[in-house]
C-alpha cells in the first residue's frame, strides 16, 4: 500500500551520522546508561544494517524515559519501537504513544504518531482506520497551528477524495498543499522534493479532471525542476500519460515504458503512490488496446492486477483491466482464467463499495461539513461588520445563507428518512412483504363482470404470483389474458377493481417486492449491479427499475444494496 507524504518527509530528515557499535553483548542496563541522543544515533544507524538489532536500543529508549518521568522521551521509545515490528506490534506501540501524549498540547505529538499509524493502516489496505487516524492528525495538528502536519494530513485526504472519484476537490486541496510546499522551498534540506511530489499528484487530479492542457503546462515545470533526480520519473510518467489522453498512442508507449523503467530503478520507489505504478501499466496496455496490440495489452493488464493484490491498493479506473482480461480469455475459450478473473472482479467491487461508503461518508462528516460550516460562519461575521454597507448586497447575503442551512436540512431529513425506509423493509417479513399485493376481496356487483368470471381470474392471479410469472420480460394484459383464457379488458378491471392498480403498476409491484426479498437473503445478488438486478426483477430499463423501486420503497435500489451490503460486512 502507499506511505504517506508525512513518512516520505519524516525518512528524509532522518539522521543517521556518528558511529556503530556492537550490541550482542551489551545488557539492557549498560544501554540505558548512554544520553538519548546516544540511543536514538545508534538505532538509526543500526536498522539501516539489521532492523531488529535495534530493538535493544529502542526499549533502552523506552525505559530510561520513564525513568526519567519524560512523557516526550517516553512517546519516542513507544515510537522506535514501533518502527521495528509488523503493523500488529507497531500499531500497539503508537496507541502507548498517542494515550501519553493526547493532552499536553505538543507541537509535533501526538500528531506524528496519528501519521504513522494511519500509513500502518494503509499499507495493509485498512483505509477507513487509516482515515480515522489522519482526521485525528487533522484535529491535533490544528490545535498546536502545526502548518506542516495540517498539510501532510490534507494531503492524504486529497487523495482519498482522488479516490472517490472527487477530482475537482481534491486538485483544490492539492493547490492548497503545494502553496505551502511552495513558500518551504530554500527553508529546509531537500526543499523541492516535498514540493516537486505534491506537484505531481496535482498533476494527476488535473488530468483526471480532464483538464490536460493544464495538466501538461505543470508538468513541463515539474521535468525542469526534477531533471537529473530519483522524482523525474513521476514527471516523465504523467507525461506519458498526457500522451495517451491526447490520442497520441505511439508516443504514449514510448513514454510509459520509459517512465516505468525508471520509477522501478529508483531508490524512494517505496516512498511514492503505487497509483504511479498502477497507472503506468494500466494506460500502458490501454495504449497498446488502442494499436490493436491485444495480446501485448494482457500482459500488463495481469501485472497490474498482480501488483493490486501485492499492495491492496485500488483506483477506480483499474475497473475496466478485469472486463478487458476476461473478455480476452472468453475469445480464446480459457474459462477457468475467465472464471477466476470474474471472481477478481467480484471481490474488488465489493471490497471498494464497502471502502467508499465509509471513507464517503467520514470525508463528508469530518471534512466537507466542517469547512461548509466553517464558510458559513464566516459569512455570518462578514455579515456583521459589514451591515451598514449596501441592503441589496446584504438580502443576496442571506438568501446564501439561508440556501445553505436549507439544503443542510433537507439533506439530513433526506438521510433520516432513507434510513428510516429501509429498517422499515428489512424488518418486515415475508407475509407483510405480501399484502399491498394481495387479492382485496370485495363484492362483484358493482364490476360489471360475472362473479363467476371474476373468481376464475382471481385465482389465475394467485397462481400467476405463485409461480414468479411477473419475471417474465415483456409480459403485457394481453399476453397474460390470453394466458388464463380470458380477455385483457376483464383482467385489467379486475385487477384495478381488486386491487387498486393499473397493470403496470401492479406487474411492477409484484417484481420490486420480489427483489427485495432476494436481496435479504442472497449475498451474490448483493453484488449485482443495478442493471443485472432490474434484468433479474424482469424489467427492461434500469431506469424503470430505479424508479418503480422508489415508488415502491421511498428509496433508490443503490441506496438500499450498499445499506444492506454494510449491515452484512460489519
Amino acid at each position: 500500500m502507499r506511505k504517506s507524504l508525512f513518512y516520505f518527509i519524516f525518512l528524509l530528515f532522518i539522521q543517521n551520522s556518528l558511529y556503530s557499535q556492537d550490541i550482542t553483548s551489551s545488557s539492557l542496563d549498560s544501554l540505558v546508561t548512554l544520553k538519548f541522543e546516544e540511543l536514538d544515533t545508534k538505532f538509526h544507524e543500526i536498522i539501516k544494517i539489521d532492523l531488529l538489532k535495534g530493538e535493544p536500543y529502542a526499549k533502552a529508549y523506552l525505559l530510561k524515559g520513564k525513568h526519567s518521568n519524560d512523557v516526550i522521551k517516553t512517546a519516542k521509545g513507544f515510537h522506535l519501537l514501533a518502527r521495528i515490528y509488523d503493523y500488529k506490534k507497531s500499531i500497539t506501540y503508537l496507541d502507548s504513544a498517542i494515550a501519553i501524549t493526547k493532552n499536553i498540547h505538543h507541537k509535533r505529538y501526538p500528531v506524528v504518531f496519528y501519521a504513522n499509524k494511519g500509513v500502518e493502516y494503509e499499507n495493509i489496505g485498512i483505509y477507513s482506520k487509516a482515515l480515522d487516524n489522519y482526521f485525528d492528525g487533522l484535529a491535533s495538528a490544528k490545535k498546536t497551528n502545526n502548518a506542516l502536519f495540517i498539510a501532510i494530513f490534507k494531503h492524504n485526504i486529497a487523495l482519498l477524495k482522488r479516490k472517490l472519484g472527487k477530482f475537482k476537490e481534491a486538485k483544490s486541496i492539492f493547490k492548497e498543499c503545494l502553496t505551502y510546499e511552495r513558500s518551504m522551498i530554500g527553508k529546509k534540506k531537500n526543499d523541492t522534493v516535498s514540493y516537486l511530489v505534491t506537484l505531481s499528484e496535482l498533476i494527476t487530479a488535473y488530468r483526471q479532471n480532464k483538464e490536460i492542457d493544464s495538466a501538461l503546462v505543470l508538468n513541463t515545470e515539474g521535468l525542469r525542476m526534477s531533471k537529473g533526480t530519483d522524482i523525474e520519473c513521476l514527471f516523465t510518467l504523467n507525461k506519458g500519460l498526457i500522451y495517451y489522453h491526447t490520442k497520441n498512442y505511439k508516443n504514449a508507449i514510448h513514454t510509459l515504458h520509459q517512465g516505468l523503467d525508471e520509477l522501478l530503478n529508483s531508490k524512494r520507489l517505496k516512498y511514492y503512490e503505487k497509483d504511479n505504478l498502477i497507472n503506468g501499466y494500466l494506460f500502458l496496455g490501454k495504449s497498446y488496446v488502442a494499436v490493436s496490440k491485444k495480446e501485448v495489452a494482457i500482459t500488463y493488464f495481469i501485472k497490474l492486477d498482480s501488483l493490486i493484490q501485492k499492495t491492496n491498493y485500488f483506483i477506480p479506473d483499474a475497473r475496466s483491466v478485469y472486463t478487458e482480461i476476461i473478455d480476452y480469455y472468453k475469445s480464446i475459450g480459457d474459462k477457468n482464467k475467465q472464471l477466476y478473473y470474474i471472481n477478481r472482479l467480484l471481490y474488488k467491487d465489493s471490497i471498494q463499495n464497502i471502502n467508499y461508503k465509509y471513507m464517503s461518508d467520514r470525508i463528508i462528516k469530518d471534512y466537507d461539513t466542517p469547512i461548509l460550516l466553517d464558510k458559513k460562519e464566516k459569512l455570518i461575521t462578514e455579515l456583521k461588520t459589514k451591515q451598514h454597507h449596501s441592503n441589496y448586497g446584504l438580502i443576496i447575503s442571506l438568501i446564501i445563507l439561508l440556501l445553505i442551512t436549507i439544503l443542510l436540512v433537507l439533506n439530513y431529513r433526506k438521510s433520516k428518512q432513507y434510513r428510516i425506509r429501509f429498517n422499515e423493509l428489512m424488518q418486515l417479513h415475508k407475509t407483510e412483504e405480501k399484502l399491498n399485493n394481495e387479492i382485496v376481496k370485495k363484492p362483484n356487483d358493482s364490476i360489471g363482470i360475472d362473479a363467476g368470471v371474476v373468481e376464475t381470474i382471481l385465482k389465475s392471479l394467485e397462481k400467476f404470483e405463485n409461480n414468479k410469472g411477473f419475471l417474465k420480460k415483456n409480459i403485457t394484459s394481453g399476453i397474460l389474458a390470453k394466458n388464463i383464457n380470458t380477455n385483457s379488458k376483464y383482467l385489467t378491471k379486475v385487477i384495478k377493481y381488486h386491487r387498486n392498480k393499473n397493470f403496470t403498476h401492479y406487474i411492477n409491484d409484484l417484481r420490486i417486492d420480489y427483489i427485495i426479498q432476494e436481496l435479504k437473503t442472497n449475498t451474490k445478488l448483493q453484488k449485482y449491479t443495478i442493471k443485472a438486478l432490474a434484468i433479474e426483477a424482469g424489467f427492461n430499463s434500469t431506469e424503470v427499475f430505479s424508479k418503480s423501486f422508489h415508488k415502491k420503497t421511498g428509496i433508490y435500489p443503490s441506496y438500499f444494496i450498499k445499506r444492506i451490503q454494510s449491515s452484512v460486512y460489519q
